[in-house]
């Protein structure tokens, strides 16, 4: 399922900007970021970290499956600096029961949110949201690429936590990836997020692990 999570995440980081095929790396080009996408050890990261630069991006991120020693050794030569450790979580959506209070699925969203946006992106196949009292204190993405779904910008309001809303879009994520026909749903958990996670049914999938250029400093 490790794979699932390259293929889905890969497929998530290109969304809204250009892509630059290099030996070894997949370079995505933002407005004011870049991002080495799952790297070789061996790939030409000078001409991928060069090519950003002179894009006038304000950061470069790369981002591991694991935490490659070869690989980080090379990125902290051309000036990167260690980040964290993604914690890759998986789950087989088959059979795995939506709540009888799902959450609901909208296009309305908000940057009041943890990893909020002024509405739903328009590039993922769904969207949900968590209300108290018709107030939106929480959401949750599925993006989909082939057969494997992917849990993103899952977020709920401080206020309005340890009251079963993360649950309840982790669910209704994990069944609509089901309806649509995926085989695994896969996630990249937070320290706080994992036990809900587990709770759920997700198990580990090992570490990754990011690395950051800031060349504006």
């Amino acid at each position: 399922m490790l794979r699932d999570v390259e293929r889905n995440h890969r497929s998530w980081l290109a969304r809204g900007g250009e892509t630059v095929e290099l030996d070894g790396v997949t370079l995505c080009l933002g407005s004011t970021n870049a991002t080495l996408v799952f790297p070789r050890p061996d790939a030409d990261l000078k001409t991928a970290v060069q090519t950003a630069v002179e894009r006038g991006v304000s950061e470069v991120g790369c981002w591991g499956l694991d935490p490659d020693e070869r690989l980080g050794r090379r990125l902290l030569a051309l000036g990167f600096q260690d980040g964290w450790q993604p914690h890759w979580m998986g789950i087989e959506p088959a059979d795995r029961p939506e709540p009888a209070d799902a959450a609901e699925e909208s296009g309305e969203c908000s940057t009041a949110l943890p990893y909020g946006h002024d509405s739903a992106p328009a590039d993922v196949a769904r969207h949900f949201v968590a209300r108290e009292r018709g107030a939106l204190v929480g959401h949750a993405v599925l993006h989909v690429e082939g057969e494997t779904g992917g849990l993103y910008d899952m977020g709920v309001a401080p206020a309005a936590r340890r009251r079963g809303h993360g649950t309840r879009l982790t669910l209704a994520v994990v069944a609509a990836a089901h309806e649509i026909g995926c085989t695994s749903v896969t996630l990249n958990a937070t320290g706080e997020g994992e036990p809900l996670y587990r709770g759920v049914g997700f198990t580990s999938l090992g570490h990754g692990m990011t690395w950051w250029l800031f060349p504006r400093r």
